[in-house]
């Protein structure tokens, strides 16, 4: 076998300069009961965020006890429903990864009816937001987020 991971990967996996383990508030529009929430600087859609888990660093879903299980998936939720507010898409993906980064975050990318893969996952592709645009929008998050509670 040829191993195709990087030979980092393992360190990355326990946590070792984990950027996710920092303190994210500073970036985040919304902190929740477990995660901070980021929107994406380079995003693949308008609006795409990245809610990360916050406390310990947590390579996989499967290493959350109930309790943290439930307040991240709550969390997720908020953010979801801010951006339902903010940018009415006409859809939402969830995608759980960590192929670079593994430290437990879900991007939470809104869908719209001109985006150029419809029933299909959107391409990879981020493209920068302007600083204008950028702030804009971190802002209308923030204050539809300051709004929500988990239902």
């Amino acid at each position: 076998m040829t191993r195709t991971w990087p030979d980092d990967w393992e360190a990355r996996k326990r946590g070792d300069s984990c950027f996710f383990c920092g303190d994210l508030s500073v970036r985040s529009f919304h902190s929740g009961r477990a995660s901070e929430a980021i929107l994406e600087r380079n995003g693949i859609a308008k609006g795409h965020v990245a809610v990360v888990f916050r406390g310990r660093h947590v390579a996989d879903f499967t290493d959350l006890s109930p309790s943290e299980l439930t307040d991240y998936s709550q969390d997720i939720q908020v953010v979801a429903q801010a951006i339902e507010r903010v940018f009415s898409p006409c859809h939402v993906n969830y995608l759980l990864l960590g192929n670079s980064v593994p430290h437990l975050h879900m991007h939470v990318v809104p869908r719209y009816l001109d985006d150029p893969a419809p029933e299909r996952p959107l391409p990879w592709a981020p493209s920068p937001v302007p600083d204008e645009l950028f702030a804009e929008q971190f802002q209308r998050l923030r204050e539809a987020a300051s709004s929500l509670r988990p239902k």
